[in-house]
């Protein structure tokens, strides 16, 4: 007799040297105008419309065919989100689920594929914990971030292991020389904060310095468990940077920092996390007519320590994941509307825990190429990649997309994926504990997505539609035996069905988002739907400028869901944010969460904020 235990983030749950990699020649193409941001610094607002993500190439986002979404620092001030999870809660077809309030733990669906399946990304960085393979973004702090680009649909093509459901690129701040930011913030729960940011100018370049710390007491996470506050508090620092060699070259780096803890509820063992994480990136841009040569070599540490509930500091559970990583990718144009680019990718992940895994380290390289044609009427695009795990059989992905404009102010496109998640070193190596132990001859969980897109512009109305279908197979799940002896196997499989839209548009003044997803997530198995996710999500938002005022209003409804067999009701959230701007330089803003006291649950025995009220100030100037 066998049983499953399931995962609460789905219904389950030869080495190359770098230096070898780095000698691989490679070729590519991009559009001149198409560099902007990500390569040379600019203050140009078209920026705005470009996004790197889809492709590794900045591409006009009304021709990237795909859905994204970018969300801009003015967008982010507008919203005033104090997590993550707060800012992308309406991005349709993305599903958060939350235990307690910000800065505990959080699990982001894409499109009904599992927290672990959405590849995030910092500055283009890959990071995160190898051990349990995903990012913690509850701890990733708002006033360290200029830009968020959301890429959903598979992109391993581009990216490798992980990018099943979509890929999340987080740009840390950029200002301008000479100018400077300061902010504080104070509301529910004993909350605190205070950041800064300034913009130090030079001959050939500009360097951005952030500096942000939060404090919270937060409230009681579980009401069965312990009866206390759960709070959090971070620290982070970040810079980012860039030095013009000359016409063709251009050097750029980015550091960030974050230092922090959170509390939580548990009855039986640690109740309080410690994480010290960093990462840095020192990027060359060798840029010519028609071509571009990007070499960049970064670094990341994840770290994570448990103790508390009588558990001394010095004796808790430690984990922490080191990356060292190299990518170099070329861009080549060679004849108008042809572009070409290909790259290859190595990182390094390293493992140390108090415990001793069988393997604490593998290596990962990969090459990979893409071919985009485009005249004014049909787009088509392809892309492939070879990714070799180290002791994991190895992965072939590719994305096909082909468009059709049917107007200047419609496209249609089909897309076509295949992508996979290699199994994280819990899986595969952890020692045996009470039963558990991983398996070392998992293969990695792959997944073949086709999406039909719709994104249209008429009248200052413009629509993002799609229909999407994926099928995963060997999900990893964790089975036991009678005796409770228990170890993870590819058992699983999953069927997604779907559709999302967004429509913005402006009247009267008003600036008007309206989205709507469905997403059906079964499990094969059981016929059932994966735990934690709603089938049904919407939300409007409506904004307002008069005079010196900016009013936001939001509405979010999120679907029934189910978790360890029990249905959670649905729920519906109000939000409303206020920005005075008392003069050019000094901005008072408030923000009210949940405004009408909503109670509900989107995970099991866990509560969530009930109404929260914020109120903060800003200064903004030059310095001369």
């Amino acid at each position: 007799m066998r049983k499953t235990m399931h995962n609460t983030f789905r219904t389950t749950t030869s080495k190359t040297p770098w230096y070898q990699i780095c000698l691989l020649t490679l070729g590519g193409v991009i559009s001149n105008h198409a560099v902007a941001d990500e390569v040379l610094p600019t203050d140009d607002p078209a920026v705005e419309h470009i996004i790197v993500t889809a492709s590794r190439t900045p591409q006009n986002i009304d021709q990237v065919m795909a859905s994204v979404e970018v969300i801009t620092r003015g967008e982010i001030d507008k919203l005033q989100p104090k997590s993550l999870a707060d800012l992308l809660a309406t991005v349709a077809g993305l599903d958060v689920a939350r235990q307690g309030g910000a800065g505990q733990q959080t699990s982001l669906f894409t499109r009904g594929t599992g927290s672990d399946q959405t590849l995030i990304l910092i500055d283009g960085v890959r990071s995160g914990s190898a051990t349990l393979g995903n990012k913690a973004i509850e701890n990733l702090p708002m006033a360290q971030i200029e830009r968020v680009e959301v890429v959903k649909g598979p992109r391993a093509s581009m990216w490798g292991s992980d990018a099943i459901g979509g890929v999340i690129n987080i740009f840390t701040r950029r200002m301008s020389a000479g100018e400077y930011q300061l902010g504080a913030e104070t509301g529910s729960d004993s909350y605190v904060s205070g950041d800064g940011q300034i913009g130090v100018g030079y001959d050939a370049g500009t360097t951005t310095i952030s500096l942000s710390a939060e404090d919270s007491r937060g409230f009681d996470a579980r009401e069965d468990t312990e009866f206390d506050d759960d709070g959090y508090d971070r620290l982070s620092a970040a810079i980012r940077g860039d030095y013009r060699v000359n016409e063709q070259i251009v050097v750029d780096w980015i550091g960030q920092v974050d230092d922090g803890s959170n509390d939580y509820d548990n009855s039986y063992g640690a109740n309080k996390n410690d994480y010290d994480n960093y990462l840095w990136q020192l990027r060359g841009n060798y840029q010519t007519e028609q071509w571009l040569s990007t070499f960049a070599f970064s670094q990341s540490r994840d770290y994570n320590k448990n103790y508390g509930n009588g558990i001394a500091k010095g004796d808790g559970d430690f984990f922490e994941t080191r990356r060292k990583q190299v990518s170099w990718v070329n861009h080549y144009q060679l004849y108008n509307p042809f572009t070409v680019s290909a790259g290859v990718d190595f990182y390094r992940e390293d493992i140390n825990a108090n415990t001793d895994y069988e393997e604490d380290s593998r290596d990962v390289s990969a090459i990979f190429g893409n071919a985009l044609f485009q005249d004014q009427k049909w787009i088509a695009e392809a892309a492939i990649r070879y990714d070799d795990v180290e002791n994991i059989d190895s992965e072939t992905t590719y994305n096909a997309s082909i468009g059709y404009n049917v107007t200047d102010k419609l496209l249609v496109a089909l897309n076509a994926g295949h992508s996979f998640k290699a199994p994280t070193f819990n899986d595969l190596y952890y020692p045996e504990s009470f039963g558990s132990k991983g398996n070392p001859d998992l293969t990695s969980e792959t997944a073949d997505s086709y999406e039909l897109l719709l994104r249209s512009s008429y009248a200052g109305i413009k629509v993002t539609a799609s229909l999407y279908y994926t099928e995963i197979d060997d999900l990893i799940e964790w089975v036991c035996d009678e005796f409770w002896n228990c170890s993870p196997e590819n058992i699983n499989e999953v069927k997604i069905t779907g559709g999302e839209s967004t429509v913005n548009f402006s009247t009267v003044g008003l600036d008007h988002r309206a989205t709507l997803s469905y997403v059906d997530a079964e499990d094969q198995a059981t016929g059932s739907q994966l735990i934690r996710r709603a089938r049904k999500t919407a939300s409007y938002q409506v904004s307002y400028d008069w005079q010196d005022f900016e009013l936001l209003g939001q509405y979010e409804y999120h679907g029934e869901r189910t978790d360890a067999g029990q249905r959670l009701d649905d729920y519906q959230l109000v939000n409303i944010a206020l920005a005075y701007y008392v003069t050019p330089s000094w901005t008072i803003r408030a923000k009210a969460n949940n405004l009408f006291d909503e109670t509900y649950q989107n995970v099991l025995g866990y509560n969530t904020p009930g109404s929260e009220y914020f109120v903060g100030v800003s200064y903004r100037g030059f310095s001369l």
